[in-house]
């Protein structure tokens, strides 16, 4: 099952690219900063709320300083997802200031990481999601990032993320509708913590692209949820060990999960599998395991989530790299002796 989840052509859509970081380059940057090299091993002590993973990221942020550490970050991460067999990823990345410098210069250092894997002949098509924090930023921040996604194509949508125990939705709805308007995708970290129903309502009636984790979702915004058939990004690891499921055969990827074409796309993702230490053949083989899925049957998951990425299938670019993406499934699909 290993061999065949590591082999799976994988789209991953749901990867913040801090929490991505390998425990060696942690290592490496707190040296090189004088920070105390072990702690890298924040990265092996599982946290055990929601809110004590996000303490993990101001660790990080204390490694990650520089503008050459994040185009480092990026490259790094890119062939990570190269070497787990991703064909396909958008990740998404909190713009903040470094150096004295502004918002534009860590967007353009984190292109630069991506942009060397690729020159380099990297396989993996990697695309850019800009997040607004819903804890820390105001409505002109959001507007300031909105503005940004729009200075270079590999930047294909907004994602509104933090600590969804501070900020509310509706302060950042003017800058979510301006990006739509702007032929911006936008995704949603939505309820992510009980007792957040009306908020979710929100969400919904504003029609995302993408919804990220409902793990706490009211039975009547579920029915709305699967009649809205707007695609979701789950990331199981990252949702039992933060305790926001209690097991993974209590995932609620069995609520939405639907063989054929009905139902939302489950989109299997990681979260911060720097964080977590779950690649997303890992978190495939974990589904498999709990919901009893063959191989057959998680191909399938996989290929169809091919339909909730935010490329443009009728772009010149992106048109190529669409049908570069397909030719590998199609391919996998032939060469695999299928059990």
């Amino acid at each position: 099952m290993t061999s065949f989840t590591r082999r799976l052509p994988k789209i991953e859509l749901h990867a913040h690219l801090n929490g991505s970081i390998r425990r060696s380059t942690l290592t490496t940057l707190a040296a090189t900063h004088a920070l105390d090299p072990t702690t890298a091993l924040i990265l092996t002590r599982w946290p055990r709320t929601l809110s004590e993973a996000f303490s993990v990221f101001d660790v990080i942020h204390s490694c990650v300083t520089t503008l050459r550490d994040m185009e480092r970050l990026a490259y790094d991460v890119a062939q990570d997802l190269d070497a787990d067999g991703i064909v396909y990823a958008e990740i998404r990345t909190t713009p903040r200031s470094m150096e004295g410098k502004g918002l534009a210069e860590y967007v353009a250092a984190v292109l630069r990481g991506f942009e060397r894997y690729s020159r380099e002949g990297g396989g993996v098509v990697v695309r850019v999601l800009l997040s607004i924090d819903r804890a820390k930023h105001t409505p002109a921040d959001a507007d300031a990032i909105v503005d940004l996604a729009l200075s270079h194509p590999r930047i294909v949508g907004i994602d509104l993320s933090g600590d969804p125990t501070h900020g509310d939705f509706e302060t950042f709805l003017p800058a979510l509708t301006r990006a739509r308007s702007l032929g911006l995708n936008v995704t949603l970290h939505a309820a992510e913590i009980p007792n957040t129903d009306t908020e979710m309502s929100a969400m919904l009636n504003f029609a995302p692209d993408r919804f990220g984790h409902c793990c706490f979702v009211s039975p009547a915004n579920l029915t709305r949820l699967r009649h809205s058939r707007i695609p979701i990004e789950l990331c199981p690891t990252s949702n039992v060990l933060s305790n926001s499921v209690a097991a993974l055969e209590h995932h609620h990827f069995g609520l939405h999960y639907q063989r054929g074409e009905e139902g939302s796309i489950c989109c299997i993702s990681t979260d911060d599998c720097g964080v977590f230490g779950s690649p997303l053949s890992n978190e495939y083989r974990l589904m498999m395991d709990a919901f009893g899925l063959g191989e057959r049957e998680t191909f399938e998951l996989a290929r169809r989530t091919v339909q909730a990425t935010f490329l443009d299938g009728s772009g010149e670019s992106d048109g190529k790299d669409w049908e570069r993406i397909q030719a590998k499934f199609d391919a996998f699909e032939t060469s695999w002796n299928w059990n």
